[in-house]
């Protein structure tokens, strides 16, 4: 048996190509937000004086910290960083005392400070060639941002023509084709062939549901001849429940959602649930986007759907938080800091969270306009107390009446009456007939325990993480290098100024300006809130979006690939209402969507895009592999690793054991552990577990889930030895696949049947000749293989048909679309 596990292991290992995706961009943002004010507050005043005073000082051990290069060529005692190993590098010895110079000389950094500087060198120390600031009094900084704002982002959303195609070019689906093809034919490029209809449900399905199809969807797919086939099938999953778990999911890794605080206590936020239920519902019901926005930024504040739109706000509530930090007013501001992250780059693709200590270093954003929203959310409460140990605001939900509910308030209010008049009887009652007293006592007793029993199971305390305003909203002042002791100007309350144009903000001094904020980003004449949603949509069908770095439209993004397009896009989605079930399927019904993922050779374009044997000398056909290695042209669907929870979940879909569940927790508050270790024995879907910041649960963790801290719009995907090796030996895995047994043991059927059953739930097609025939041989050597250790007929073919089923789980086919 030794030897079998090691030939599923070398086999897996073989069917899967390394594929990494570099985090420059986020690191880049690490050195600006958390690196860099470190190092100005820290370091500069000893070891920046050859340049602050024009090199008439020398500096402490020779050793300047202005810029990378000084950094590698360090100072006495040699570099001050090896870039990528911090425990070879002297600044990190020195600021952990591991070294015979330990730095600061007025005592040691934080645990968290060190922490920060160590992955920074792990990263490779990036470190920005646009040199350092100096700040001036006030706290802005010179020189200021790059006043250049023609950068395509920061533009409104243009009315965009349709490309003119050539003469003869054959009918399209929609005008997303006519975008793409423009690009191709002008690269010598076309759209390749049409998807085989058992690999387009199967792409569709898992895009749309997160789950495999079913056998007899596949079929009813396949034997469909009707002309609106494949938009009969884009209707039915985007009215499925399981769409709105499945985008509900990207959207919560969007927003950093987790059910615990992390960082230190890793206190548990016992209703976070209600926030996912919340999303889930938002997409299933196909909210429109723009309230969607507003509710979650400022749904406690709007007239209608009180209990939704406190449950909304929670997305402001949930990200890390240092609860036993104890300086509590930079606690506050770090709260503020990590709030203006999350809505800036969920929302508008900036990260203008950068400026908290400077202008930002490469878009227009300036610590004035860091500081007019820090203003907005420090005048919203988060936390509901500030004691040692911090806790976030929770606020009540009020109930909804149904007729069960009438009945028992009816009830109780019978029993209040009761204990009324059992009082008044007590009270007339004098005091020597003890007895009497005593007896009538009881019967208020036992009448006040019903009640209470009645109040908690008819109305037990429901509450939800939330925001409120704060009774006295202030502004806030600026905080020279991010520092809250450090103070400049007050900065009114607003956004910023490059963005607002004629539509600047004005802030009533009687609320915080969340309400104004929310509408300001959720407007149509907003240049950033469409597109940012547009391309997140773009990139969870095709793997990548229009613009690859889907979290920072700046100058520090990826330009977009195909800008008209985008912007054709996001004037469709705004006129459509803001609905994200129009726009997925309008880019499901397009051949750009429908295409197949094998790459196509020189001289292979497809008989109709022969433009109807019209000559084009001005086009050459290419090697779309040659032409364009990454895809940026869309002349292939790309083939795409499932994340995660749809590895999970599919397990067992496959298997029939997915519980399907809907909506609520997995633990009662009180109940809600998270210190020790949680349980994830349940059947039903990915996003119902828990995510326990600090402690995230393994198979996530092995298949790439989010860093639960921080915003992530795009998972890093890899294909790595570890992961084969967890689908081999994971208990839960194995579980599954003896399960997926039983379940094609009960077929009546022959081996055969059974082996083209297990294709049909697990990859949605059937399996060639050569497939049976491996498996049926593969099947009898095992079988005979264990027939002396296990004589027993029944539990050997049970383990004979788990081991195959676990390797077809194992599979680089199972775990990838097409």
């Amino acid at each position: 048996m030794k030897g079998f596990h090691l030939s599923i292991v070398t086999a897996a290992l073989l069917l899967t190509p390394v594929v990494a995706h570099a985090q420059l961009p986020a690191h880049i943002e690490q050195f600006e937000k958390r690196v860099r004010p470190l190092l100005n507050e820290h370091c500069l005043k000893c070891h920046g004086a050859s340049e602050a005073d024009g090199g008439r000082k020398t500096p402490a051990g020779g050793l300047v910290l202005i810029d990378r290069d000084s950094l590698l060529r360090g100072g006495d005692t040699g570099p001050a960083i090896v870039p990528g190993q911090p425990g070879k590098s002297l600044l990190i010895q020195a600021l952990t005392h591991q070294h015979d110079v330990r730095m600061p000389p007025r005592g040691k950094l934080s645990q968290r400070d060190i922490k920060e500087l160590t992955s920074w060198v792990k990263n490779g120390a990036v470190w920005p060639d646009q040199g350092d600031i100096a700040l001036q009094p006030g706290g802005t900084s010179q020189p200021g941002p790059n006043p250049d704002q023609r950068h395509w982002a920061f533009q409104q959303i243009r009315k965009v023509a349709l490309p003119d195609l050539p003469p003869g070019t054959p009918p399209l689906s929609n005008e997303i084709d006519q975008f793409i093809v423009d690009k191709l034919l002008k690269q010598g490029l076309s759209l390749s062939p049409r998807a085989e209809r058992r690999v387009l449900i199967r792409r569709i399905t898992f895009n749309l549901t997160g789950l495999p199809p079913t056998p007899a969807e596949v079929e009813a797919f396949v034997g469909d001849t009707s002309p609106n086939a494949w938009e009969k099938v884009v209707d039915r999953l985007l009215d499925s429940p399981a769409y709105g778990e499945r985008w509900a999911r990207h959207w919560l890794d969007v927003v950093r959602y987790a059910d615990t605080n992390g960082l230190d206590e890793n206190t548990a936020f016992a209703n976070a649930w209600r926030y996912r239920d919340y999303v889930i519902r938002s997409f299933n019901r196909d909210k429109p986007y723009n309230r969607f926005i507003k509710e979650q930024l400022a749904g406690d504040l709007l007239p209608h759907g009180h209990n939704t739109g406190l449950i909304a706000t929670g997305m402001l509530v949930l990200g890390p938080k240092l609860l036993a930090e104890p300086d509590k007013d930079k606690m506050v501001m770090d709260i503020v800091d990590e709030q203006i992250d999350v809505v800036s780059k969920t929302f508008l693709g900036l990260t203008i969270s950068c400026a908290r200590c400077h202008d930002h270093k490469f878009d227009p954003i300036t610590t004035r306009d860091y500081y007019a929203l820090a203003g907005i959310f420090k005048s919203t409460s988060t936390m509901a107390t500030l004691n040692t140990v911090a806790k976030v605001l929770e606020r009540p939900l009020t109930l909804t009446d149904t007729p069960e509910v009438a009945a028992y308030r009816a009830e109780i209010a019978q029993l209040q009456k009761e204990v009324q008049q059992i009082e008044i009887r007590y009270s007339a009652t004098p005091e020597k007939n003890t007895n009497t007293r005593r007896e009538l006592h009881r019967q208020a007793e036992v009448r006040r325990s019903e009640i209470a029993r009645l109040q908690l199971q008819i109305f037990p305390p429901r509450e939800t993480p939330a925001v409120r305003d704060d009774a006295r909203p202030t502004d806030v002042r600026i905080h020279i290098r991010g520092n809250h002791l450090t103070l400049g100007k007050s900065v009114p309350r607003g956004v910023p100024q490059f963005l607002a144009g004629q539509r600047s903000l004005t802030v009533p001094t009687t609320n915080s300006g969340r309400r104004e904020l929310a509408e300001w980003i959720a407007s149509a004449e907003n240049p950033l809130t469409a597109r940012v949603m547009v391309n997140r949509v773009w990139q969870h069908h095709f793997g990548e979006g229009i613009v690859r770095t889907p979290d920072n439209f700046g100058r520090l993004g990826d330009e977009p690939t195909h800008p008209e397009l985008l912007d054709w896009l996001a004037k469709r989605f705004i006129n459509d209402g803001w609905s994200l079930k129009k726009l997925h399927k309008f880019i499901l019904l397009s051949d750009t969507y429908q295409q197949s993922s094998r790459i196509s050779r020189a001289g292979t374009v497809p008989a109709e895009f022969a433009f109807l044997g019209i000559p084009m000398p001005a086009l050459t056909v290419h090697d779309l592999a040659d032409v364009d290695p990454e895809n940026r042209l869309m002349g292939r669907f790309p083939r795409q690793r499932l994340e995660a929870e749809a590895i999970r979940d599919s397990i067992l879909a496959v298997a029939g054991s997915l519980e399907r569940t809907m909506k609520g927790s997995l633990y009662s508050g009180a109940n809600l552990e998270y210190v020790v270790p949680v349980k994830y024995n349940t059947n039903r879907r990915s996003i119902y577990l828990p995510v326990v910041r600090n402690n995230v649960y393994d198979l996530f963790q092995a298949f790439d889930f989010v860093e639960p801290h921080v915003v992530t719009g795009k998972r890093a995907t890899t294909v790595v030895p570890s992961q084969a090796l967890f689908m081999m030996n994971n208990p839960f895995v194995q579980a599954q696949a003896k399960a997926f047994a039983e379940l094609l043991l009960q077929h009546e059927g022959s081996t055969e049947e059974r082996i083209a059953l297990a294709y049909q739930r697990a990859l949605s097609r059937l399996p060639l000749n050569s497939e049976v025939q491996r498996t049926v041989q593969f099947l009898e050597r095992l079988d005979r293989a264990l027939a002396n250790s296990e004589p027993g007929s029944k539990a050997r073919t049970i383990r004979v048909w788990q081991s195959w089923c676990q390797v077809l789980m194992s599979s680089s086919e199972f775990l990838t679309i097409d």
